[in-house]
């Protein structure tokens, strides 16, 4: 059974404790970090920078960063005997990056996965939060998406995330390592990543800090589940202190847009039109995703509070509406 869930702020549990946050200078790693650091806790980063940026990351004396991937990193176990939660963000992301990059792909999400799961066995470990991706799904088959949706992956990025979320299922009951995990839905926030692989969002905000067209692949009227990355660092707090070792977590909002309709708001945020273009669909993306949150809400506590808007509107202030600023948060 789930722990006894704490209403209160979860940060306020994680003072002196030692936390492992791989892919930590990443975009949602970065946002862990910092609020683990800012609750008093002790962190460990891993991070082999591929994607990741140092400058994402505070100077402070409670952290300490390791320069690597999970394959080959040395000291692992020693690493993961040393803390009290591990938070496993580490991952090659990317739809249509994977269908280029397969092998890379499989050696980062699965194989860094098993290592850091078997570095994990045995210790006295409080609990273990795996990122998934609501990309395991595949096309949805009713909506909104609960947790019990077949998974049908439609790119190597989704069965990567699927494979490395059912060996941290296994792990917990054959293992007794205390992983939890949490399928995320599209989030979006600071810092942005420069890459064409980022999130659509960071994408039409870069193309509107330019001035050039929105460009928009498919008919326009798919549609997201769009959750701020402030949610998703409460949820990973929330999981670690109330998940049930085995039990896997949906994390959006349970509100649809399309992507029309984000284009559109973010030319209004913004206060800059423009021309939107149709491109053609991508492979490997699916067409309609929203998330039933009931079980996050239930167990865990979890309750987003950052609207897609009022997100928006907070991205365009911080990064100074002309683009000049914001490749790491304030």
């Amino acid at each position: 059974m789930p722990e006894t869930r704490d209403t209160d702020d979860p940060t306020l549990r994680f003072s002196a404790t030692r936390c492992l946050v791989t892919g930590g200078a990443g975009f949602i790693g970065s946002n862990l970090t910092r609020a683990l650091l800012a609750a008093g806790a002790a962190v460990t980063v891993i991070d082999d920078f591929s994607t990741g940026r140092r400058e994402h990351l505070p100077e402070a004396a409670g952290l300490t960063v390791v320069e690597g991937d999970l394959v080959t990193v040395p000291d692992l176990a020693d690493r993961v005997a040393a803390v009290d939660y591990v938070f496993h963000l580490a991952a090659q992301v990317g739809n249509v990056r994977s269908l280029s990059e397969t092998g890379r792909d499989a050696a980062t999400n699965v194989l860094g996965t098993v290592r850091l799961l078997t570095a994990c066995r045995g210790t006295a470990l409080r609990k273990l939060v795996y990122s998934s991706s609501s990309a395991t799904f595949g096309e949805a088959r009713r909506l909104p998406i609960d947790e019990d949706h077949p998974q049908a992956p439609e790119s190597f990025y989704a069965l990567s995330k699927l494979t490395a979320e059912r060996y941290a299922t296994l792990a917990a009951g054959l293992w007794g390592v205390p992983a939890v995990s949490l399928r995320y839905f599209n989030v979006f926030g600071l810092p942005m990543e420069d890459s064409e692989y980022t999130g659509v969002i960071s994408i039409f905000f870069n193309r509107l800090r330019a001035g050039e067209p929105l460009v928009v692949y498919g008919d326009g009227a798919q549609f997201r589940d769009f959750v701020h990355v402030r949610d998703v660092v409460q949820a990973n707090l929330r999981a670690a202190l109330h998940g049930a070792p085995g039990g896997v977590y949906n994390i959006g909002t349970g509100v649809t847009t399309s992507v029309r309709q984000l284009a559109e708001a973010m030319q209004e945020v913004t206060g800059r039109g423009g021309e939107i273009l149709y491109r053609p669909a991508r492979a490997g993306e699916v067409r309609e995703s929203v998330a039933e949150i009931a079980k996050a809400r239930r167990e865990l506590g979890y309750a987003p509070g950052f609207g897609l808007r009022r997100g928006l509107a907070e991205m365009w202030a911080e990064l100074g509406g002309d683009g000049t600023d914001g490749s790491a948060p304030r």
